[in-house]
């Protein structure tokens, strides 16, 4: 069986997968212990920097795209052959497929706050120091490179190992669509770092395979990435930030005066860098991170020790506002999250009518960091905190980091006996759901009462006029991220998880207690949106 390569071993940036040794399978996937369903959540690969910024250090053309230019091509015609879509031009032409390129900024047409060069009049610029030259190979800005596919096909063929070859959960070739479901968003590497995963899925499809449905929402539509356009985020957004910034003023202004001590970024800080006012340490991580991972030498000054603190920062700028306030990271990321407990209350009741057959087994969704941050957000969250923060190692996530929600099931292990306190909380049955306040719910208001008119006894099994809280006892939630299991907070009191495997074990009232506060209809997220 293949073990995952370590992050460390060829791109220090790439996220981790673990090894999936005999002793690991063993441990967390144990003989009684069965998979029903897996959402996979995952950010693109290694890619350009999404602007020609600090020109000083990084180079004006990205040559780490040979394949992936002939790949892209392809991809566009596919596209076009699939949906119809064509944009127009200036001259009255058509582009094929120009919808999906606009979001890989064209090589020829750097325009706009896309492509603004921090500290440079011309977004054309190129330092005296950059001996870089356009090829075949040349990237646009935000493309996925060959190395992103790599990344990508790896995250799949890691999928393949685990869901195929050790677990026998996915079938060793696709024989119907309805297997798997796909998302990605609108952004061209995103649909291509999907187009990879499957790749290393399943390789090498005979031609009479079933053709697979990619789903794609419109931008405005889309909730796999926050909406700027949602006012009252937007407002928290900013004020959170603002205040987490204030807080680590003394950090900010030992980052700067570091930066400074570096030649060839003064001229870049001495003008943009603006403690307090600007995002700058995201637009350096978005220049520096692509650099490390396709090994373009890095300046003197510039050390890992540096890049470490850099990388804190961003996720002050960006991150740690979510993890502060659950009305943020609904807003953010709530209507996923409703859809993912959509997904799980759909597994059950396909395996509770035996119509798995029917039922996608594996959603993968293709997103950004803007999609697992506030994600990760809602699964560590812990409301018994008189203030909720973030973790002192909050990181930003990696390319091709993932994150995994197992659902699983176990008729043999001992069921926990100890009723979480929470559980007495509920509201009555008759109640409406959308009517509970977000921090009083125990579970999301598309988890419908039915999932409980089951009889869970180990004689009988079947549908019940009657409520039975028991009733969804044999099946348990586990979250992977990258190569570690999480630990939700809700899931620590000992009758919310697994008896025998732990609390990275959920029951599934302890996972869905956990997100309950998160989860959000599109209507109560206007709602919030619009509220001053």
């Amino acid at each position: 069986m293949p073990e995952a390569s370590s992050a460390s071993e060829s791109n220090p940036t790439r996220a981790p997968l673990p090894a999936l040794t005999p002793e690991f399978i063993a441990k967390h996937y144990p003989d009684q212990l069965r998979v029903v369903h897996v959402d996979l959540l995952h950010r693109h690969g290694e890619r350009t920097p999404v602007a020609h910024r600090i020109p000083e250090i990084s180079p004006r053309h990205w040559n780490f795209c040979a394949a992936g230019n002939r790949l892209h091509q392809d991809f566009l015609r596919a596209v076009d052959h699939s949906t119809g879509s064509a944009a127009a031009t200036p001259d009255g032409g058509a582009d094929r497929g120009g919808q999906w390129q606009n979001f890989i900024f064209k090589k020829d047409a750097r325009s706009g706050s896309s492509g603004a060069v921090f500290g440079v009049t011309s977004a054309e610029a190129q330092h005296a120091s950059d001996a870089s030259q356009p090829t075949d190979a040349t990237c646009g800005f935000g493309q996925l490179t060959d190395t992103g596919r790599h990344s990508m096909a790896a995250l799949g063929a890691h999928m393949r190992a685990l869901y195929v070859d050790a677990l026998r959960f996915l079938p060793d070739t696709l024989q119907t669509s309805s297997t798997l479901y796909l998302r990605t968003t609108s952004y061209t590497r995103t649909f291509e770092s999907l187009q990879h995963t499957l790749g290393g899925l399943y390789p090498d499809l005979p031609s009479a395979s079933p053709l697979l449905r990619v789903h794609v929402r419109p931008s405005d539509r889309d909730n796999l990435f926050p909406d700027f356009s949602c006012k009252g985020m937007v407002r928290q957004f900013i004020k959170l930030n603002a205040q987490n910034l204030e807080r680590r003023g003394d950090d900010y202004q030992r980052l700067y005066q570091d930066m400074l001590a570096v030649p060839s970024l003064r001229a870049f800080f001495g003008t943009e860098f603006k403690p307090g006012k600007a995002r700058v340490a995201i637009s350096v991580m978005d220049v520096v991170a692509p650099m490390r991972a396709h090994g373009v030498a890095l300046p003197d000054g510039v050390s890992d020790d540096l890049i470490a603190r850099v990388t804190r920062m961003a996720a002050v700028e960006y991150l740690q506002s979510a993890w502060q306030s659950p009305a943020l990271a609904r807003m953010q990321i709530g209507r996923l999250v409703h859809e993912l407990a959509g997904n799980v209350v759909d597994a059950v009741q396909a395996d509770r009518a035996v119509a798995a057959a029917s039922q996608a087994r594996l959603s993968i969704y293709s997103g950004h960091d803007t999609t697992l941050a506030p994600l990760l957000a809602v699964f560590g969250h812990d409301a018994a905190q008189p203030v909720p923060d973030a973790p002192a190692d909050l990181a930003w996530p990696a390319f091709a980091a993932s994150v995994r929600i197992e659902l699983l099931k176990d008729t043999a292990s001992p069921h926990p006996t100890v009723q979480p306190a929470w559980e007495q909380d509920a509201a009555h049955p008759s109640a409406d759901p959308l009517s509970v306040p977000f921090d009083k719910r125990i579970r999301p208001t598309n988890v419908p009462q039915s999932l409980y008119q089951w009889s869970s006894g180990r004689g009988r099994l079947g549908p019940t006029g009657a409520v039975n809280p028991r009733a969804t006892r044999d099946y348990y939630v586990r979250v992977w991220y990258n190569d570690r299991t999480l630990r939700l907070p809700t899931c620590r009191d000992p009758g919310a998880h697994h008896s025998q495997l732990g609390p990275s074990v959920c029951t599934l009232d302890g996972f869905f207690k956990q997100i309950a506060r998160f989860a959000a209809t599109e209507k109560e997220t206007r709602g919030e949106c619009l509220a001053v």
